[in-house]
């Protein structure tokens, strides 16, 4: 996660989606935000505290103006 070059796609967001048992269908009846989290939910439920803590990161201006 240290990598500057991260770059959140809408193919990585329906891969993780995936990954965490949505399904395609799903996509059509929940908001980006629900789904965003859906998987952040499931991220933090099941990662130990060492985990989150190497991967947790403020957010800068540059990822709010690329939400």
């Amino acid at each position: 996660m240290g990598d500057s070059s991260f770059e959140l796609t809408t193919e990585l967001v329906i891969l993780r989606a995936l990954e965490r048992g949505l399904i395609l269908r799903d996509f059509e009846d929940l908001t980006f935000g629900t789904i965003l989290g859906i998987i952040i939910s499931y991220n933090n439920e099941r990662l130990d505290e060492n985990e989150v803590e190497d991967l947790v990161r403020s957010a800068a201006q540059a990822d709010f103006d690329g939400f």
